[in-house]
């Protein structure tokens, strides 16, 4: 989080700098689904938020930053059904490539950033069962923007972020896709 915090105060450091209307920022929010079979069927898909910020760069390449939040679950796990709780949330750096002319936009992206997940167990039998860490997570997805006013469109955007954790050596995919779609506007 202070890595994307510090890259986002580097890119409004350099909006002074930047040609008028380039900076874009947003929200998206959607559906999040697990990769991994065994934790979808224990904790299910469930909803995410991602706001972004971004700069153009050309007339066809913008480089920005997101923070993705909002999954945290809870479950009944084991044997005795003890309560458990899944929480991932992280942020990209991203690159988004894609044509400027028209009503609807198309748009390619990429990204790379780091992921924190959370798990943890409330069972007698073993107190304290907490796993937190963080992992490099990358994506690559597409998009449109549809004008809706000068400087207002609407955003829908299908990806797919990879995240492979390994807590007690046993590697995990809490990667998968997200279908988001939501507001942005062209500062």
């Amino acid at each position: 989080m202070k890595k994307t915090a510090l890259v986002l105060a580097l890119l409004l450091a350099g909006a002074g700098s930047a040609p008028a209307q380039t900076w874009e920022a947003g929200i998206t929010g959607g559906y999040r689904m697990i990769k991994d079979e065994v934790l979808r069927n224990t904790y299910g898909n469930g909803v995410v938020f991602t706001p972004y910020l971004s700069l153009a760069v050309s007339k066809t390449l913008r480089v920005g930053a997101e923070y993705e939040f909002g999954y945290k679950k809870d479950a009944q796990i084991g044997l005795f059904q003890d309560p458990s709780t899944l929480d991932v949330k992280g942020g990209h750096f991203f690159l988004q490539y894609g044509e400027r002319k028209g009503r609807v936009q198309s748009f390619l992206k990429v990204g790379i950033g780091v992921f924190f997940y959370k798990f943890g167990v409330d069972s007698p039998a073993l107190p304290g069962l907490r796993v937190s860490d963080n992992d490099v997570s990358f994506y690559f997805g597409a998009g449109l923007r549809i004008m809706l006013a000068k400087r207002v469109f609407a955003v829908t955007e299908l990806k797919y972020a990879a995240l492979w954790v390994d807590p007690y050596d046993d590697l995990v995919d809490l990667g998968g896709i997200r279908a988001l779609a939501g507001i942005a506007i062209g500062l």
